[in-house]
Protein backbone atom coordinates (compact mmCIF):
# COMPACT_ATOMS: atom_id res chain seq x y z
CA UNK A 1 0.00 0.00 0.00
CA UNK A 2 1.39 3.16 -0.91
CA UNK A 3 0.32 6.29 2.00
CA UNK A 4 1.33 9.78 2.52
CA UNK A 5 0.55 10.59 6.03
CA UNK A 6 -0.71 14.67 6.43
CA UNK A 7 2.63 16.49 7.33
CA UNK A 8 -0.21 17.64 10.66
CA UNK A 9 -0.09 13.97 11.11
CA UNK A 10 4.34 14.06 12.63
CA UNK A 11 5.02 11.31 10.91
CA UNK A 12 8.23 10.35 9.20
CA UNK A 13 8.01 9.45 5.68
CA UNK A 14 9.70 5.14 5.71
CA UNK A 15 8.95 2.26 3.35
CA UNK A 16 7.18 -0.31 5.28
CA UNK A 17 7.04 -3.52 3.69
CA UNK A 18 4.58 -5.10 6.71
CA UNK A 19 1.51 -5.96 4.85
CA UNK A 20 -1.61 -4.17 5.71
CA UNK A 21 -5.13 -4.34 4.81
CA UNK A 22 -8.40 -1.70 4.46
CA UNK A 23 -9.63 -2.42 7.77
CA UNK A 24 -6.48 -0.97 9.31
CA UNK A 25 -7.39 2.89 7.85
CA UNK A 26 -9.82 3.62 10.53
CA UNK A 27 -7.90 2.74 13.44
CA UNK A 28 -4.93 4.85 11.65
CA UNK A 29 -7.22 7.56 11.14
CA UNK A 30 -8.14 7.53 15.12
CA UNK A 31 -4.56 7.43 16.13
CA UNK A 32 -3.50 10.38 13.63
CA UNK A 33 -6.44 12.42 15.72
CA UNK A 34 -5.80 11.51 18.99
CA UNK A 35 -8.78 9.56 19.56
CA UNK A 36 -8.92 6.01 21.04
CA UNK A 37 -9.95 3.17 19.18
CA UNK A 38 -12.77 1.73 20.01
CA UNK A 39 -12.87 -1.38 21.06
CA UNK A 40 -15.52 -2.46 18.38
CA UNK A 41 -12.95 -1.53 15.47
CA UNK A 42 -11.24 -4.51 13.79
CA UNK A 43 -7.88 -3.63 12.00
CA UNK A 44 -4.73 -2.06 13.89
CA UNK A 45 -3.31 1.38 13.20
CA UNK A 46 -0.52 1.35 9.75
CA UNK A 47 2.86 0.72 11.33
CA UNK A 48 4.91 4.21 10.50
CA UNK A 49 8.13 2.26 10.26
CA UNK A 50 9.53 -1.24 9.25
CA UNK A 51 9.83 -3.84 12.13
CA UNK A 52 6.25 -3.98 13.32
CA UNK A 53 5.85 -7.57 13.46
CA UNK A 54 3.00 -7.81 11.40
CA UNK A 55 2.89 -11.55 9.36
CA UNK A 56 -0.56 -11.36 7.98
CA UNK A 57 -3.51 -9.25 6.53
CA UNK A 58 -7.21 -11.22 6.66
CA UNK A 59 -9.60 -10.04 4.54
CA UNK A 60 -13.68 -11.52 4.83
CA UNK A 61 -16.09 -10.91 2.15
CA UNK A 62 -19.72 -12.37 2.25
CA UNK A 63 -22.14 -11.97 -0.52
CA UNK A 64 -25.24 -9.49 0.36
CA UNK A 65 -27.69 -11.63 -1.59
CA UNK A 66 -29.07 -14.66 -0.70
CA UNK A 67 -29.53 -16.29 -3.91
CA UNK A 68 -25.43 -15.62 -4.69
CA UNK A 69 -24.45 -17.15 -1.12
CA UNK A 70 -20.49 -16.02 -1.74
CA UNK A 71 -18.32 -16.73 1.49
CA UNK A 72 -14.62 -15.94 0.80
CA UNK A 73 -12.18 -15.36 3.76
CA UNK A 74 -8.39 -14.59 2.39
CA UNK A 75 -4.93 -14.46 4.04
CA UNK A 76 -1.65 -12.41 3.06
CA UNK A 77 0.84 -14.22 4.68
CA UNK A 78 4.80 -14.34 3.46
CA UNK A 79 4.16 -13.48 -0.56
CA UNK A 80 1.20 -15.64 -0.92
CA UNK A 81 -2.21 -14.79 -1.13
CA UNK A 82 -4.52 -17.68 -0.10
CA UNK A 83 -8.37 -17.40 -0.51
CA UNK A 84 -10.60 -19.93 0.80
CA UNK A 85 -14.41 -20.39 -0.62
CA UNK A 86 -17.00 -21.36 2.46
CA UNK A 87 -19.64 -23.19 1.57
CA UNK A 88 -22.48 -21.60 0.03
CA UNK A 89 -25.66 -20.69 1.56
CA UNK A 90 -28.99 -19.47 0.35
CA UNK A 91 -30.60 -18.13 3.23
CA UNK A 92 -28.39 -15.21 4.37
CA UNK A 93 -28.86 -12.01 3.16
CA UNK A 94 -31.02 -9.86 0.54
CA UNK A 95 -33.49 -11.94 -1.33
CA UNK A 96 -33.22 -11.25 -5.23
CA UNK A 97 -36.43 -11.57 -5.78
CA UNK A 98 -37.58 -8.66 -4.15
CA UNK A 99 -36.16 -6.41 -7.04
CA UNK A 100 -36.73 -8.85 -9.81
CA UNK A 101 -40.21 -8.10 -9.41
CA UNK A 102 -41.96 -10.13 -12.02
CA UNK A 103 -38.81 -9.49 -14.43
CA UNK A 104 -36.36 -11.88 -15.54
CA UNK A 105 -32.88 -11.12 -14.39
CA UNK A 106 -30.37 -14.36 -14.93
CA UNK A 107 -29.15 -15.75 -11.59
CA UNK A 108 -25.51 -16.69 -11.15
CA UNK A 109 -25.27 -20.54 -10.44
CA UNK A 110 -22.58 -20.28 -7.73
CA UNK A 111 -22.37 -23.45 -5.90
CA UNK A 112 -19.17 -24.28 -3.45
CA UNK A 113 -18.77 -26.87 -0.71
CA UNK A 114 -15.62 -25.40 0.68
CA UNK A 115 -12.98 -27.63 -0.47
CA UNK A 116 -12.27 -24.64 -3.46
CA UNK A 117 -10.23 -21.49 -3.05
CA UNK A 118 -7.24 -19.64 -4.72
CA UNK A 119 -3.69 -19.37 -4.08
CA UNK A 120 -1.06 -16.80 -5.32
CA UNK A 121 2.82 -16.84 -5.19
CA UNK A 122 2.18 -12.97 -5.40
CA UNK A 123 6.32 -12.54 -5.49
CA UNK A 124 6.47 -14.68 -8.75
CA UNK A 125 3.17 -14.14 -10.38
CA UNK A 126 2.16 -10.52 -8.97
CA UNK A 127 -1.24 -10.28 -11.72
CA UNK A 128 -2.20 -13.62 -10.08
CA UNK A 129 -2.74 -15.36 -13.35
CA UNK A 130 -1.51 -18.93 -11.60
CA UNK A 131 -3.96 -20.56 -9.47
CA UNK A 132 -1.82 -23.11 -7.10
CA UNK A 133 -4.49 -24.10 -5.07
CA UNK A 134 -4.98 -27.35 -6.77
CA UNK A 135 -1.04 -27.49 -7.37
CA UNK A 136 0.49 -30.90 -5.32
CA UNK A 137 3.42 -28.89 -4.69
CA UNK A 138 1.67 -26.50 -2.86
CA UNK A 139 -0.71 -28.65 -0.82
CA UNK A 140 1.25 -28.14 2.47
CA UNK A 141 1.58 -24.29 2.25
CA UNK A 142 -2.41 -24.44 1.19
CA UNK A 143 -3.54 -26.09 4.06
CA UNK A 144 -0.74 -24.28 6.52
CA UNK A 145 -2.18 -20.18 5.40
CA UNK A 146 -5.97 -21.65 5.56
CA UNK A 147 -5.18 -23.17 9.27
CA UNK A 148 -3.34 -19.34 9.93
CA UNK A 149 -6.41 -17.96 8.54
CA UNK A 150 -8.61 -20.04 10.56
CA UNK A 151 -6.44 -19.43 13.94
CA UNK A 152 -7.07 -15.46 13.49
CA UNK A 153 -10.23 -14.61 12.13
CA UNK A 154 -12.20 -12.33 14.49
CA UNK A 155 -14.93 -13.48 16.01
CA UNK A 156 -18.19 -13.03 14.38
CA UNK A 157 -20.64 -11.03 15.98
CA UNK A 158 -23.09 -12.44 18.09
CA UNK A 159 -26.24 -11.16 15.75
CA UNK A 160 -25.13 -10.73 12.17
CA UNK A 161 -25.88 -7.69 10.33
CA UNK A 162 -29.53 -7.25 8.54
CA UNK A 163 -28.97 -6.65 5.17
CA UNK A 164 -31.84 -4.02 4.83
CA UNK A 165 -31.18 -2.85 1.22
CA UNK A 166 -28.93 -4.05 -1.52
CA UNK A 167 -25.79 -1.75 -1.52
Amino acid sequence: MIWRPAPSAGIAPAVVEEPVGQLDLAPTFCRIAGVPVPDWMQGAALPTAAGSGRERVLTEWDSQFAQVGMHLRTIYRDGFICTVYEKTTRDVGWDLERMIAGGYVPLPDLTYDGTEGELYDVREDPYQWRNLWNDPAYVKLRADLAADLRDHLPRPRPEPLRVEAPA
